[in-house]
């Protein structure tokens, strides 16, 4: 019976949707190369207009900066959110700052890979949404299969 119960939590465990999520600032005009450095944010990086996409290989149209967490099982978007929200706390106002005074766009992306059948919950808190304002961002969801 242990076993099976084992079992039921391991299957349990792989069909519970895996949630990336990562906030991005872009441009088309700025270089934002001195981002990684000026905000010394774990998980930041960098990219230049024109260099390759590593999801599609497709040429980046503009400039980028982006905070990535590495993915988490989770049935809720919001619990990615909050959890990217929090890595970015500390340079908060410094962003918001740095996205008015260059015109950057801010964007929240959520990658979420699902097992056929097992959709995960897109909602998000008044909170989280209204703390995702504070940075002018959009948001995007890509769904697929695991």
């Amino acid at each position: 019976m242990a076993s099976s119960m084992l079992d039921i939590d391991a299957d349990l465990a792989l069909r519970t949707p895996l949630v990336s999520a990562s906030f991005r600032l872009t441009s088309e005009r700025h270089v934002l190369d001195h981002l990684v450095r000026e905000f010394n944010i774990e998980g930041g990086q960098c990219w230049q207009k024109g260099d390759a996409d590593e999801d599609d290989g497709m040429a980046r149209r503009a400039y980028g900066w982006s905070v990535a967490l590495p993915p988490q099982r989770t049935y809720s978007v919001d619990t990615a959110i909050n959890a990217l929200l929090l890595r970015l706390a500390p340079e908060r106002d410094a962003i918001i700052q740095l996205i008015r005074l260059m015109e950057l766009d801010a964007h929240v992306c959520l990658e979420v890979k699902v097992a056929p059948g097992n959709l995960p919950v897109l909602h998000a808190a008044p909170a989280t949404i209204a703390a995702m304002a504070a940075y002018h961002a959009a948001c995007s969801v890509d769904l697929r299969e695991l």
